[in-house]
């Protein structure tokens, strides 16, 4: 015969059990927690940090949903759902492992990517691709342990596939042309690419369907993976951040070359000096004898691609300055006119 259940005393033994786990739990994640983080951080362990920072809070809830089926366990009355109770605690610790998984994995790939190609964040791309699998596979996991046979469901995969691949047709190649432009290490966030179709600007993140640039404007360009790796791409961060780049100008046949050359050296000095984006490498070249004057350019190394704008802004601004108050006249085409008089 059942006890009252208005009695506290009957569920005071199943508390006490449920909260000597989650007090157990607690103390083991902190204790846990602190000792392996330490040990991480002493021998340099990255891996290691990455699996406590995996562990956040699960080992609470591991014991949370332990420690309420051993309650219910250890209640006066027998409760006749139990089984199916038992078997949602297993799926429910499968779930909580799954998380985990997750976690772990994507924290080695950040590692992983930091250490080989110096990039401070994941890319959004494999983190999607890890969830994917991870989660599957738990999800197939969690309906076994639920006692759901998951050969239909691998079955019904293997007969829609082909349909969910024809659906899908965009959406696949977008997201494998994403895993090769990332594998390949074509481009990364952080670079500075332009495209034969016009747009430029920073790669902002490389995503399952398409890749973000960020622009000199600040506006964001979405454009379809599958574009990107069809395109012809000129990734102006490889093989390294710096770059040549010249400014050109013209000048009168009668001006002294010599005067010209010591002239824009010397500006393009104090334009390295006053932005620091110049790395130095300054040559002054005469490229031909034009139509109308005497073609010249300056040749400077930068620290990225985007420096050049402010960099030539400030030279060309320098040197007009400079040509004006040494006499040196830059040539422009011009056009006599004769009026209907003069020609008679």
């Amino acid at each position: 015969m059942r006890s009252d259940v208005s009695d506290i005393s009957i569920w005071l033994p199943s508390a006490i059990i449920t909260a000597a786990f989650i007090a157990a739990g607690i103390i083991l994640q902190k204790v846990a927690t602190a000792y392996f983080h330490r040990l991480a951080r002493k021998n340099k362990w990255k891996e290691g940090l990455v699996f406590v920072s995996s562990l956040r809070g699960m080992v609470v809830l591991v014991f949370t949903v332990v420690g309420i089926y051993e309650g219910m366990v250890h209640l006066p009355y027998t409760i006749p759902e139990l089984p199916n109770i038992k078997k949602l605690q297993n799926a429910l610790i499968i779930l909580i492992a799954t998380i985990v998984a997750a976690r772990l994995f994507r924290g080695l790939f950040k590692v992983y990517t930091h250490r080989e190609e110096g990039i401070r964040r994941s890319l959004s791309l494999f983190n999607t691709i890890i969830g994917i699998v991870v989660y599957s596979l738990g999800g197939l996991i969690i309906l076994d342990s639920l006692g759901i046979s998951i050969t239909p469901v691998l079955t019904a995969l293997g007969v829609g596939g082909l349909a969910v691949a024809l659906a899908l047709q965009d959406t696949l190649s977008n997201l494998f042309a994403g895993i090769h432009i990332t594998i390949s290490h074509i481009l990364k966030p952080g670079d500075y690419i332009g495209l034969s179709t016009g747009e430029e600007g920073t790669v902002n993140d490389i995503t399952w369907r398409c890749t973000t640039l960020l622009t000199q404007s600040g506006n964001i360009i979405v454009i379809p993976n599958s574009k990107i790796s069809t395109a012809n791409v000129t990734n102006y961060s490889l093989p390294e951040l710096s770059l040549d780049f010249g400014v050109y100008f013209t000048v009168a046949f009668s001006a002294d070359l010599n005067k010209v050359e010591k002239a824009g050296i010397e500006e393009a000095e104090q334009v390295m000096k006053e932005t620091g984006l110049v790395k130095g490498n300054l040559v002054f070249r005469v490229r031909e004898i034009g139509e109308y004057g005497i073609k010249c350019a300056l040749f400077l190394t930068i620290h990225q691609f985007k420096d050049q704008y402010l960099v030539r802004h400030n030279l060309i601004k320098r040197l007009m300055l400079r040509f004006a108050g040494e006499g040196i006249s830059i040539p422009y085409p011009t056009r006599e006119m004769l009026t209907k008089a003069e020609r008679q």
